[in-house]
């Protein structure tokens, strides 16, 4: 593309660096976690020094070698968002990393469409490009990731594309997110609804939609998992894992097929995946262990961190649900305070243990703004304001977090008795565009409370007569929004004070 350069000729294969991919022999359908993971540890230091644009080549690296990493665009596209925040969107990558991706394998042109688009987030037409590749090579996983961004794009144009809808649909459709496909094609019916093709093809999702429930179709490799089906027994079991319904004896003998396999390759990751997510479809406490244990060997195996944070899910996910087995006893026997004390602690412990998964997640992910937002949160809850702070201050640099992150960061401001601060975060939020009523309403009502703790402590009348100005306006708005009334009587007092104090 010309947003790039000139494309290198096939000499450029022969130029790559040592120790590169391309260097060492790494092509279409070259697959190696082990060595993906270490382009991007690489890519993760880098990016913390500033050097963005050598990150991205690495994450790019890295994917050449695991193409199915989620993990690993995630992180490409971190890198890509500071190079473009870091040079104002003026600057386009060096024309070597381009000529990196001149082969003409699925895995070059999934990834040049991958850097095209991420120089260009905007761009609808970059966008479903992007997703095409992903598309091509069967990602399950990371389509669903750039298949929720593409239709946004799309979406986003000034004039939206019927063709566009109907490229995400089909490609979404490729990767077995029928129901999301249908969402992008209903989107195109609008534009014309009297396109009676599309609306068979709405249909045809529909039913596409309703056989993937069962989610097993979606192996997340080239050609599929259908394509290496060569006998009636394993079409049997694949019709068997498709279906939304499994009676006790299907399940059973799917858990049969899938340990058979992890015994006959115990090492291989696919089959260690397998076998742990039918344990868990199964659901029995004995199952959840095996699949943790599982998990946790892939871990070791692959080093991926990605099982580790797999393992993870499963014991967050049982301290939730300890949690919520001694809510119902709660309600049931209520006033019990020993259920209380129980339940208490059983939920400061969930809060703790999600606290230090995420944290793992951000020690593997430290560009990850998501993912530290999420800990931030799970730190505020813990009242462990202090921590939180730098979280949600880094929090803030992510677009689609940063009006929570700011509310939150003034929030916790002001359980720590900085109100100025507090007040200064909380304004920042107010500043941002097309946030939502709900919002709006949370950041104007904690807002006027660290504009009321200002003038309670330092006797500033001007401080009292905002948050007077914002308590009326909240509550013209939704009289029975949180403590409003009361907090409105006691603003009310304290103006009436400072008054008569500066009389």
């Amino acid at each position: 593309m010309a947003l790039f350069g000139s494309k290198k000729d096939d000499a450029s294969k022969s130029q790559a660096a040592p120790g590169t991919p391309a260097a060492t022999g790494a092509t279409d359908g070259a697959y190696s976690p082990e060595k993906a993971e270490k382009f991007f540890k690489h890519a993760r230091t880098v990016h913390e020094t500033g050097s963005f644009e050598y990150a991205m080549k690495l994450w790019l690296d890295g994917l050449r070698w695991d193409p199915a990493s989620l993990d690993g665009v995630i992180g490409f596209f971190n890198s890509a968002a500071a190079f473009l925040t870091e040079t104002g969107g003026k600057k386009t990558v060096s024309k070597d990393i381009v000529k990196g991706l001149s082969g003409r394998g699925e895995i070059d042109r999934y990834l040049l469409g991958l850097l095209e688009w991420s120089m260009r987030p905007t761009d609808a037409v970059l966008a479903v490009r992007a997703l095409e590749g992903t598309a091509k090579l069967r990602l399950m996983q990371i389509g669903a990731w750039v298949g929720e961004r593409t239709l946004g794009a799309v979406l986003k144009e000034k004039k939206v594309r019927k063709d566009l809808l109907i490229k995400v649909a089909e490609h979404l459709s490729t990767l077995g997110a029928a129901d999301r496909a249908i969402i992008a094609a209903e989107q195109a019916l609008k534009i014309d609804p009297t396109d009676g093709e599309l609306a068979a093809f709405i249909r045809s999702l529909a039913a596409q939609a309703t056989m993937n429930k069962g989610g097993y179709d979606q192996t997340g490799q080239a050609g599929g998992f259908r394509a290496n089906i060569r006998d009636a027994d394993k079409q049997r079991m694949l019709d068997e894992a498709d279906r939304i319904v499994k009676n006790e004896q299907t399940i059973e003998r799917l858990v049969s097929a899938a340990e058979d396999e992890y015994i006959k390759r115990p090492g291989d990751v696919p089959s260690i995946e397998k076998y742990a997510k039918i344990l868990l479809e199964r659901g029995r406490p004995e199952d959840e262990e095996k699949a943790h244990a599982l998990y946790l060997q892939a871990f070791e195996t692959s080093k991926a961190f990605r099982w580790r944070e797999m393992a993870g899910v499963i014991r967050v996910r049982q301290a939730r649900r300890k949690v919520l087995e001694l809510r119902k006893m709660l309600d049931q026997s209520p006033g019990s305070e020993m259920l209380q004390r129980m339940h208490d602690q059983a939920q400061r412990e969930s809060l703790e243990l999600e606290a230090s998964e995420f944290r793992l997640q951000c020690e593997a992910y430290p560009t990850d703004l998501p993912r530290k937002f999420e800990l931030g949160k799970r730190y505020f809850q813990l009242e462990k304001f202090n921590e939180a702070i730098e979280l949600f201050q880094e929090a803030q640099n992510d677009p689609k977090n940063r009006a929570a992150a700011l509310s939150l960061l003034g929030q916790s401001f002001l359980r720590i008795g900085w109100n100025d601060e507090g007040i200064g975060a909380l304004r920042s939020a107010l500043d941002i565009k097309d946030v939502l009523p709900e919002v709006n309403l949370e950041l104007r009502y904690y807002l006027m409370a660290a504009l009321q703790a200002k003038a309670e402590q330092e006797r500033d009348l001007d401080s009292a007569l905002e948050a007077d100005r914002l308590a009326s306006s909240i509550a013209l708005q939704q009289i029975g929004y949180m403590d409003i009334r009361q907090r409105r009587d006691v603003i009310k007092k304290l103006l009436l004070d400072l008054r008569a104090g500066k009389a």
